[in-house]
C-alpha cells in the first residue's frame, strides 16, 4: 500500500512544482502587463507633469524587462533556499511603478510623488527579517530618516516654483 502511494506523492509534488513555475511567469507577465499602461497614457490623466518621448519610452520598456528578470531571480533563489516570504513579490509592483513615474517626470512635485512610494517599500524590505533585532531597527531608522527630509521638502515648495 506503501509502494502505490509513493508515485503518486512524487507526481503530485512535481505536478505542483510546475504550477508554481507557471504561476511565478504568470505573475510576473500580470506584473509587466500593469505597467504597460504607463507608457501610453500617464500624459493623459497629469497635466503634463510626464514627459513623453522615444528615450522615456526606451528607458521605461528597459526597466519593465529588468524587473521581469529579477522576479524571475527571485523566484529561482527562493527556491534554492527554501525561503517563503511572498512579500518581496507583492512589493516589487509599487517601486516599479514609481520608477516609471521617475523617468518621465517634468516636473520635481511628480519626482516626489514618485520617490515617495519606492522609498516606503524600501524601508518595508528594510526590515522584513522578523526575528532580527537589527532589521527592524534598520527599517525603523530609515522610517525616520526619511520622513524628516520629506517633510522638509514639503514645506519648501509652498514658496518656489517645481518647474525641473
Amino acid at each position: 500500500m506503501l509502494e502505490g502511494a509513493s508515485p503518486l506523492s512524487d507526481r503530485s509534488a512535481s505536478s505542483r512544482k510546475s504550477e508554481e513555475a507557471f504561476l511565478r511567469y504568470l505573475i510576473t507577465l500580470l506584473l509587466l502587463a500593469a505597467g504597460a499602461p504607463l507608457l501610453t497614457i500617464a500624459h493623459l490623466f497629469w497635466n503634463n507633469l510626464f514627459r513623453r518621448d522615444n528615450f522615456t519610452y526606451f528607458c521605461q520598456i528597459l526597466l519593465l524587462l529588468s524587473t521581469a528578470g529579477t522576479i524571475s531571480m527571485c523566484f529561482d533563489s527562493f527556491e534554492q533556499e527554501r525561503f517563503d516570504a511572498f512579500e518581496f513579490i507583492v512589493l516589487i509592483p509599487l517601486p516599479t511603478r514609481s520608477m516609471l513615474f521617475m523617468i518621465s517626470a517634468y516636473d520635481s512635485i511628480a519626482m516626489y510623488l514618485a520617490i515617495e512610494p519606492q522609498s516606503l517599500c524600501f524601508y518595508v524590505i528594510a526590515a522584513s527579517k522578523r526575528k532580527s533585532e537589527f532589521s527592524t531597527e534598520a527599517g525603523s531608522k530609515y522610517l525616520i530618516l526619511g520622513a524628516f527630509p520629506s517633510g522638509i521638502l514639503l514645506f519648501g515648495y509652498d514658496r518656489t516654483t517645481t518647474d525641473i
